[in-house]
Formats: C-alpha cells, sequence, structure tokens
C-alpha cells in the first residue's frame, strides 16, 4: 500500500478495468494490424472478406491458438452507417461456421452447417437500434450488440489438406457487402480503412488510453454501468479523454502498478484454466465461453476466452479442452522428454464435424516444424488407427521410429500445450462427461 490513497484507490479499481477491459484492447490492436497497418497475413479494409487461401502455420502470430484444420476467411465490421449483408453457400458435407463477435469478444450469432443446416443464404447484420426495412431474398437480420465487431468464417477439409480448390470455391461463393452496394449489385470492393489508432507502446499509459478509445467507439451494455462508475471515477471509460497526462501522479502510478499485475493476472488464470472442470489434467473450456460477458464472468472472458484465443466459441458449435500438464501436473516442455496421447477406442471424441488435436508454444501460436504438421484429428486420412479402434499420438521434437512417424504430431524443444477440439460436439462433450486420456511422459 502506498501513501498515497489517490494511488491506492486508483490500483484498485485499474485491476478491474484491466480485466474488464482487455478484449476492447485486444480487438483494437489486432484490428488495426489487420486492416489499417496490416502486419500479418490478413489485410483487408473494413466490412469485406479476406480470404485466408492457405491453413494457417508457424508464421502466423496471432497469439490466439489459430487452427489449421480450416481455411479461414476474417471481416472486420462497422455498423455504425449502414447495414451490411453476409451470404453464405450451400456447405454440402464440408463444415461451415461463421461467427459474429462482438467487440468485447462475446458471440452474438452463427451461420452454416449447424446453425443454419448447412443452407445458402443471405442475412442482415445491423446495428442495435437500426429500424429500416427487410428487403426481399434476405434470410434472417442479425443484430449487433456493438457498432463494430468481428466475422470469422471457417471452411472444413475433407480428408485432404493439401486439396484447396474446392474450399476456395466455397469461399469465393461467401460474400459481404454494405446493404447498398448488395442491392444495387455493386461488387466493387471497400477502400475503407479508418479504424482507431493504438497509442504508442511506449507509454506506459498505452493500455488505458486504447481502452479509452475502444469503449468511446463501442458503448459497454447498460448492465454493466456498476463497473463503469468504478472505472470513470479514474479517467476510464466510454467516453473519457485519451489525454491521460491530465490525472494526478498518484492516479496514475495505481494504474500503471495495476496493468502490470493485471495482465500477470490474466496470463496465469490462462495457464491455469481458471474456474473450470479438469479432467486427467485436461481443462475444459468454461461451458459460459461466448456469453462470459453476458453472464458477468470478466475474469474468464479476459483470460482464456480473450487472452489466449480470439473469437471463442459456444459449446454448441465446438468443445475445446486444453492441456498444460502432463499426468503427474509437471508442465509440458518438449526440451524435457517426449510425450505419448492414447486414445481408446471408447475414448475417441464424437464429433459430427471432426475432432483433432493442436500443438502450440506459449505464445499460443504454431510452432515450426518439419512436417508442417501442427495438428491431426478424424479428419485427415493419414492418422492411422489400432487394431482395436484406439489411436496414439507421439508428441516429441525429434522423428521417431519409423514404424510410429505416422502418428508424430511434432513438439517444441520448449514448453508447450495442447488443444482438443471437437466440432459439432456429441452430448458426453456438451455435458463435459466425457473422460480424454492423460498426456503420458515416457522419458
Amino acid at each position: 500500500m502506498s501513501e498515497d490513497w489517490r494511488e491506492n484507490y486508483a490500483y484498485a479499481v485499474g485491476l478491474q478495468a484491466v480485466i474488464y477491459g482487455y478484449p476492447a484492447v485486444k480487438n483494437l490492436n489486432m484490428r488495426f494490424g489487420m486492416v489499417e497497418k496490416p502486419v500479418g497475413a490478413t489485410d483487408t479494409p473494413l466490412s469485406q472478406w479476406f480470404h485466408l487461401r492457405r491453413p494457417a502455420d508457424a508464421t502466423d502470430t496471432t497469439h490466439g491458438s489459430v487452427s489449421n484444420d480450416f481455411l479461414y476467411s476474417v471481416g472486420w465490421f462497422d455498423v455504425r452507417k449502414e447495414p451490411l449483408v453476409i451470404s453464405v453457400p450451400d456447405s454440402g458435407k464440408r463444415y461451415l461456421g461463421v461467427q459474429f463477435m462482438e467487440w468485447y469478444s462475446d458471440i452474438f450469432a452463427y451461420l452454416g452447417t449447424r446453425a443454419t443446416g448447412g443452407a445458402a443464404g443471405s442475412y442482415l447484420l445491423v446495428s442495435a437500434d437500426w429500424q429500416g426495412e427487410t428487403p426481399p431474398g434476405i434470410a434472417g437480420v442479425i443484430r449487433a450488440p456493438t457498432p463494430t465487431g468481428a466475422i470469422i468464417q471457417r471452411v472444413g477439409f475433407l480428408g485432404d489438406r493439401t486439396n484447396l480448390k474446392p474450399v476456395h470455391t466455397m469461399q469465393d461463393a461467401s460474400d459481404m457487402r454494405p446493404l447498398s452496394k448488395w442491392l444495387t449489385r455493386d461488387a466493387s470492393p471497400s477502400t475503407d480503412r479508418q479504424v482507431l489508432d493504438p497509442a504508442d507502446r511506449a507509454d506506459p499509459m498505452a493500455f488505458f488510453v486504447n481502452l479509452n478509445r475502444a469503449m468511446t467507439e463501442n458503448p459497454p451494455p447498460a448492465k454493466d454501468r456498476p463497473i463503469l462508475s468504478l472505472m470513470r471515477s479514474v479517467g476510464l471509460g466510454p467516453g473519457q479523454s485519451d489525454d491521460l497526462s491530465k490525472l494526478d501522479a498518484g492516479t496514475r502510478k495505481g494504474l500503471e502498478r495495476a496493468l502490470r499485475d493485471g495482465l500477470k493476472l490474466i496470463a496465469q488464470v490462462s495457464v491455469s484454466g481458471g474456474e473450470t472442470k479438469f479432467v486427467n489434467r485436461w481443462a475444459y473450456n468454461q461451458t459460459s465461453w461466448g456469453r462470459t460477458g453476458e453472464s458477468d464472468d470478466f475474469l474468464t472472458r479476459a483470460a482464456t476466452q480473450s487472452f489466449s484465443g480470439f473469437l471463442e466459441h459456444q459449446i454448441e458449435e465446438v468443445v475445446k479442452l486444453r492441456a498444460h500438464f502432463d499426468a503427474n501436473g509437471e508442465l509440458l516442455d518438449g526440451s524435457t522428454g517426449r510425450y505419448v496421447l492414447h486414445f481408446n477406442r471408447d475414448q475417441i471424441p464424437e464429433a459430427k464435424a471432426f475432432w483433432s488435436v493442436t500443438v502450440y508454444n506459449t505464445n499460443y501460436d504454431l510452432h515450426p516444424n518439419p512436417l508442417n504438421r501442427f495438428s491431426f484429428g478424424s479428419h485427415d486420412k493419414g492418422l492411422k488407427f489400432d487394431k482395436n479402434g484406439g489411436v496414439t499420438f507421439y508428441l516429441q521434437a525429434d522423428a521417431p521410429t519409423r514404424q510410429f512417424q505416422s502418428n508424430w504430431l511434432p513438439i517444441p524443444k520448449a514448453p508447450f500445450n495442447l488443444f482438443l477440439r471437437a466440432y459439432l460436439p456429441g452430448e458426453a462433450l456438451i455435458r463435459q462427461s466425457y473422460v480424454p486420456p492423460a498426456v503420458s511422459k515416457v522419458d
């Protein structure tokens, strides 16, 4: 405790502000890095699909646990001026999921295989207060809780990750454009790249500057007024100035301390799994994922929903289990030995679409390896099952002996973690009664 009450108070409130506002700040930086000054694979104007034409790999350093089980399409929407029309093709037997995220990382709508039966259709995305008429040819209206946000489309493979042509065909049949262009069949590309700029990272208050900017653009829901009132008392939140140099010295010092400790807390919760069910050292995703803001679980929203991911799914679409630890409770670390993950026949995850296991480094990115194999699962023809119907993954940095190379899933010679995903999961996964095998260290 400081002798300055202002510093102590700002620290206490600042911790809550970091937890509450982390997703808003992360999304501000991610959007800027994809739209105005692209730094990764995604380079797109607002309100338009950007189709990634290859599966994700180790060059994609978004720190968001990106999957390489799909081809992604990304769009950042802004419905302040007018609605957008999102059109999807018929998906047939191929998995298609279109996921809508409001600014604070909750999911508010889906289209695709599960949500709309895989049928083709055009849907109108509107602001929360839109009062216009729905034009003919629109299959449904989706209201966005915040005026800006992100949309992710995932198109799955059917046993061959190298045959990208049919996936590209589905991407090309997808469309996102302003309503005015859709009505006039204007297919000209968007040129709008005007988004909020992040503050200079050298500024120790940059996080809070970005917080004020993002929350002013995307006001939180009315139910969150109590925490917003607290934040406002130290100059933070929607409608507050982004010039924090005018705050008194004690308040600034308290906020700087809160930022350091708050980010450490979020990272700690992410690694530990937070308040979730653990089975054989695997952490189930929280059943409220994609709805954590709605249920006022702001710590989970900041940590496992946002810090270690991006656009986390609701459990009806996918169930995820994450492992940071082996069967003995030790952190997974490829520099200390090899591991095996064996599924008995009755442990094979039930998924109507597919299931897979993916390896991530401590930044929640894919890591480079000689096979360019980052995940392996039921939709891969090369995965070999044993004579009893089970399957074993060999998790090691160096190549195993020849007889085990077919199911080799390379890991870094460093700490790592695993994601077990089940798309369109069975009831046992949704109810969290499914028991996965532990990750066993072999030397």
